[in-house]
Order: C-alpha cells, then structure tokens, then sequence
C-alpha cells in the first residue's frame, strides 16, 4: 500500500494506452482530449520527464512514450482519475517490464517446428497489463509505419519468392515482426488498385485524369482531393464539394486490372486522428516541399519518403536521389533508389532530362516512356542549389519532384514536424502522426533484406531433418479427428463445438499458434505473439478459456487446450494437425523396408497438402510468424518429400505418378524450379511435346504473376525437351 511521499499520490494520472487498429498514444493526442488543446503537450512533458516508469525507462523526448506508463497530468485535466493515497501501488522495474506497442514480449528460439526451446517466465502484474522483457522492444517507427510499412513488407516478400535466402539475426526478426504488426498492406493495395483502374475509367469516359494534390484512405473509402476541381468523376468514383473531391468506397472496387500509375509521387505523411492515411502528391507541388520543425524528425520523414517512393506499389518505374541521408537507403532498392554525395553534380542531369523535347505537360498526361525522377534531401542545399531545383520542378510538372528536410526559400508547400512526431499539413488543414524510419530503424531493415536476398542450399548434406513435433498420428488420424488444425494449404481449424463468428478469427490464431507450438508455451508469450501492439492478463486469459471451450474436451473427457504442471499452454494428443501428420509419414518413409513402401507413405504424406501454407490467414496478423522458421521450413521438407516421390514414381515408369506428386508440392511451394523441372520431365515423358509445352506455359504465366527469373537450369531443360523453344530470360 502507497504511503503519502509517493509520487503518483494525489495527482492525476493518465496511463498510456496500448495501440488499437494501428492508432498510438501521444502527448500531443492526450493533451487534446484531456486539456483541450494539443500545444499543452509540453505541460505534460515537464510533469513527466526523467521520472522512473513501471518499466525502469524514463521520458526523454515528448515524441517516446510507452503503453503502460503514468503520466501525472496538470490539474485542469478533464476525464483523468486522481489516485487515491491509500490505493496507490508502484511497481519496482525488476519485478515487472510493462508490455507494449514497442516491445517484442519474448524471445522464442525454435526449432524448425517452431517449437519453444526457452522464454523468461512473465506474469501479469497488478495493472493488469502482461508483462515482459524490454530488451525485445519493437521499433515504434515502423509499428507506426502503415503504408511505410506495407510497401517493405512487400518486398521483403518478393524477395523471398525469388530465392531462398538465409535467416535473420535476432534483431532484424524483431523489425520483421513490427513490419507485419504496423504494415498496412490491404490499404496499400486498395490504393494501388483504384489508382490504376481510374487511368482506364477515365479514358473510356473520354474524362481527364483528375488533378489530384492529396489522397485519403481508410478503412472505407478513397478521397481524392483535387485543385483545381474536376466534375463528372466516372462511376462509381463520386465528385463531391463541387469536383474539389472524387471519393470510393473500397468495396466498389471491382477487379484488378492492372494498367499504367499516374500518380507515382503520391507519399503517405502519417495517419490522422480519424485513422486515414494522408497521402500527398509531390508533382502537384511544382516546386519544393519542406519539412520545418525539428531537425530530427523531418529527416526521419525524408528516409520515409524516400522509401516509399521506392517500394509503393501504385509506382512503375522511377529514379529517386537521396541527399545528406543515409547510405543504408542505396540498399533497400538500389535500381530505384540511390544515395548521392554531390548534389551538385546531379543538377546537370536533371536539367539536361528537362531541355527533352515535351509536348505533354501535367501528370495527368505523362509520357509513357517518361522515368519520373525524384529528389528528396536530409538538409537544405546552398541557396543556389534550391533554386536549381525549384526551377526544374516548377517547369517539369510531370514526372518530377522535390522533397527537402528544412526550411528552403521559395518552397511551395511547407509542413511542420515537432519533436513527438505530429505533422502539421496546412494545405489540408490537417495534423497527423507522421510516418518516420529512423536510421536505427533502417540499419535493421537493411539487414533484413540483406538476409532474404542471400542464397542458402536447402539441404546441402542432401537429407533434410524432419522436426518433432511430439504428437503422434498420421493421415488416419487426421481424417478421424474431432479437432484438427490445418495449415498446409488453407489455415483450416475445425471442432465440433461452435464459436461466436465474431470472435472466430482469433480464436482461430490462438489454436493455430498452440498447434505449431507442440512443446507449450507460457500464457505471456502467447500474449505477446497474437497481441504484439499490447493486451491485458483479463483479455488474454479470458480468451483462452473462450478458445478452451470452442475445442471441447477429448475421449478421456480432458480439456484439449491444456496447462501443465508449471502453466504452459498446449494443445492435448487428440488434436490432429496436418503438418504434424506430413511429418510423422515423411519420417516413417525414412526407414521404409521397400521403395514401393516409401513412395506409398510419401504419396500420403503429398495428399495432406492442399495449398500455400496458411494461405488464407489474415495479413495484418499471425505476425509471429517471422520468429518461427516455419515459412521456410514447411516449403522446403513438402519440395523435398515431392521430388523424392517424382524420382521414385519416374524409376518405377510411371511418369503420370511423378507429375501428380510434382503438382501436390507445386500447391504449396509454387516457386520451386525443382518441381517445375520434375513436372516438365513428367508431362514430357508422359504425353510428349504438347503435354511439355502446356507445362511451360503455366510455368511462364507463374513466373510472370511472381516476378521470378527463370534459373539456366530451367532454360537448358526446356531447350533440351523442346529444341528451338524460345523463352525470354524473364518470362513474360
């Protein structure tokens, strides 16, 4: 119990939220709700800063606050509690680390099964909020990153599709796990999509492309906010504030249809307090825009900016140059995005490009063969430089832009950034929390991609190591069991009992991560998997008995999501999981007296895979996922296991089995050359030259679809089965 000389005795106290739907705590947004006015989020600074938090940390910076910490709030604050003397208990930062938006709240070493080998045993704490290990913190940037982030989880992605890779150090896992938590990939496609669809509308409306300046999205809709205003928006585009706004509801878009991006400088600024993403068109500037304010953060937004104009998707083909930022940027996409030392030295480019003849103007009327060139700087330039610049984007409205962290002269858009990461947009009338990549930040998205751009043998000693999962069973047990988990193709849970659809999704995530976890796991570390932006020991547990009760009991009338002795959650023996059961047939193949036994328990085995690996699982979830290897390690033993049954099904002559196995591992690892190459053999001795070409075809139609190069290997197979067949080095 609290004695009088606490600190926290007497005061209002407002503790900081965990994140909800991507949105964070910040002084600035407490001070509006609770003072009335956003500029008082000094006030709570100066209460605040260097006090000891419940998790040892203290407030250094107004722009870093963590869920879970006390802030003793001015006395004229509105909808804030007073703490009662006699109730007040602190928490000593050995006895518990808050848990929050930026932490990873366990460190999981798995085998490739995934199974836990060792975590810190974490328990609730009096506020209710589970706690952990804040050695594990999450990057607060990029949990924050939204399209930031979905444009990097992307290409992490796509780099994983072209080759097998190495895995990540421990670090860059973390940024991994907060790219998935903050990325926002459903946005960045619905935006992409509806971008690329209105070149077409408008064409066939015989309409021109709207001067769009700024861009919002949600959840719901697009806005397109337009200068000057435009009418007669095609449908199902409506024109609102007469024409200064085309807006649509996401659920209008139709399919995608691809075409050409004519808005390839649209850059995300931050999200607003409504939950939109602000976007804003750097061509539309026509000149320089500035970021003043402090001198950190507005080059924290530059890096992101020129991130995003590398990695968004609503961009074709484009040149960035980065100046006075860092040298990391050269490796996120380095055909796209370059670092330059002599910013000088780029002008005579740049203005050699604008003397081109052009008869179109505008960005609504790019060239096709136009490469949009950007520049965005960590600093002013000298005097002479900016107005360079400003010339060039003042002439070539189209297909150029300017971005500069700094107050730059003559600038034509102006913002402003304060030292907790709100963004002023004046020309929007709008304040949001801007979207920032430190160079911390950086340096550990570098690595990862430096680690998926990495080529690694799968199975260098030529056998790989089937995991152990501990639970015994196998494809009978599957067809049989009343609860089963399925994730080798369509995550798939099933159970007698039902379960409010609501609550299904995660529901369905806790089972899946027990049955991918067969070794158990502490109730904390599941807390701190399915919620990373932060959770209560109330939800937590109330949500494993709801999970507990949808699963039911088993033949001997025992729970099947069980504790154990020392309170590790896991799922009981009569739970069927199909990777579980993969496994159990691809071991027993391993010591199979006979070939003609191997390849019937293999052939099994290939039945139980029915697609992607939980193909269907939601994307803004299941971020986990990049602390166990299972994305690599469940591809890897299925292309195995298929080769390994195509080898013995051709030796045995019956080519029609090969290519039904090759097909089964296809389902799930769609980008193995191996198995296109044993299916080609396949089809080619099975049905000659036309059953050949069809495989070829479908193969260049997946490589097209994936962005993959076809390796020599494949080429030279092709070439040998199919003398004189031409095919491009990149499929098309």
């Amino acid at each position: 119990m609290a004695t009088s000389n606490n600190p926290l005795a007497g005061k209002k106290v407002y503790v900081v939220k965990a994140p909800h739907t991507h949105r964070h705590d910040s002084l600035w947004d407490i001070a509006e709700k609770h003072l009335g006015d956003g500029r008082r989020y000094t006030e709570i600074y100066e209460l605040n800063k260097e006090r000891v938090q419940p998790d040892g940390q203290r407030l250094h910076l107004a722009r870093l606050i963590m869920p879970g910490w006390n802030l003793i709030m001015p006395e004229d604050a509105v909808g804030v509690s007073r703490i009662p003397v006699q109730h007040v208990q602190e928490q000593h930062p050995e006895e518990t680390r808050t848990k929050g938006s930026a932490e990873v709240h366990h460190r999981v070493t798995a085998d490739e099964h995934g199974s836990q080998a060792s975590h810190e045993d974490q328990a609730g704490s009096d506020s209710g909020v589970v706690q952990t290990d804040a050695r594990f913190r999450l990057p607060s940037d990029l949990l924050g990153g939204g399209l930031l982030t979905a444009g990097l989880l992307a290409l992490l992605l796509a780099e994983r599709r072209r080759r097998r890779g190495s895995d990540p150090d421990q670090s860059a896992t973390t940024a991994e796990v907060a790219i998935r938590v903050g990325g926002d990939p459903s946005r960045s496609l619905a935006l992409d999509h509806a971008l690329r669809a209105l070149g077409d509308l408008c064409e066939s409306s015989g309409v021109s492309l709207p001067p769009l300046f700024a861009v919002l999205v949600d959840d719901e809709w697009i806005e397109l906010l337009l200068a000057p205003a435009q009418g007669n928006a095609p449908w199902p585009w409506q024109d609102v504030d007469d024409g200064r706004r085309w807006r649509i509801a996401r659920s209008e878009l139709g399919p995608d249809v691809g075409g050409p991006a004519p808005y390839p400088a649209l850059v995300c600024l931050g999200r607003d307090e409504d939950g939109r993403d602000v976007l804003v068109d750097l061509e539309a500037a026509s000149g320089a825009v500035s970021i003043h304010g402090d001198a950190v953060v507005a080059r924290e937004v530059a890096n992101s900016v020129a991130v995003q104009l590398a990695t968004n998707p609503w961009a074709d083909l484009l040149e960035v140059a980065a100046w006075s930022l860092p040298d990391g940027l050269d490796e996120i996409l380095s055909d796209r995005l370059r670092v330059i030392r002599d910013l000088d030295a780029l002008l005579p480019e740049l203005e050699q490009a604008d003397e081109q003849p052009d008869v179109l103007t505008g960005q609504v009327a790019r060239a096709n063969d136009e490469i949009p060139q950007y520049v965005v700087l960590g600093a002013p330039p000298s005097d002479d430089t900016a107005a360079r610049l400003a010339a060039l984007a003042s002439r070539r409205r189209s297909g150029f832009g300017v971005l500069v962290a700094g107050a730059v002269t003559g600038s034509r858009w102006q913002l402003f950034v304060d030292e907790s990461g709100m963004l002023r947009v004046p020309a929007l009338d709008l304040i949001v929390r801007a979207s920032r990549l430190t160079e911390n930040s950086l340096d550990l998205v570098t690595d990862l991609l430096a680690s998926a751009r990495s080529t690694t043998a799968a199975d260098p000693t030529g056998q790989l190591r089937v995991p152990q999962s501990g639970r015994a069973g196998d494809d009978s047990s599957w067809v049989t069991a009343n609860v089963r988990v399925g994730v080798l193709g369509r995550l798939d849970v099933r159970s007698p009992n039902v379960i409010e659809p609501a609550r299904l999704p995660l529901a369905t995530e806790v089972a899946t991560f027990l049955a991918l976890h067969p070794g158990g796991v502490h109730p904390s570390v599941l807390a701190a998997s399915v919620w990373p932006s932060g959770v209560t020991a109330e939800v937590r547990d109330a949500t494993v008995q709801r999970v507990r009760e949808w699963l039911g009991t088993d033949s001997q009338g025992a729970h099947q999501l069980r504790a154990d002795a020392t309170g590790r959650l896991h799922l009981g023996p009569e739970v069927a999981v199909d990777w579980d059961c993969f496994c159990e047939l691809v071991r027993r193949s391993r010591t199979a007296q006979t070939t003609r036994d191997e390849r019937e328990l293999l052939r099994r085995a290939m039945h139980l895979v029915r697609g992607s690996f939980l193909s269907n699982r939601n994307a803004a979830t299941y971020s986990w996922l990049a602390r166990v290897h299972l994305e690599r390690v469940v591809p890897d033993l299925v292309i195995h296991a298929a080769h390994r049954l195509a080898e013995l099904s051709l030796g045995d002559d019956d080519p029609a089995g090969a290519a039904n196995a090759a097909r089964a591992g296809i389902r799930l690892a769609v980008n193995s050359e191996r198995l296109w190459q044993d299916l080609l053999v396949a089809e080619y001795r099975n049905g000659g030259h036309a059953a050949a070409e069809q495989v070829v075809q479908l193969l260049g139609e997946s490589a097209q679809a994936q962005g993959l190069t076809l390796s020599s290997e494949t080429q030279s197979l092709i070439e040998e089965l199919l003398p004189g067949r031409t095919t491009a080095q990149r499929v098309s």
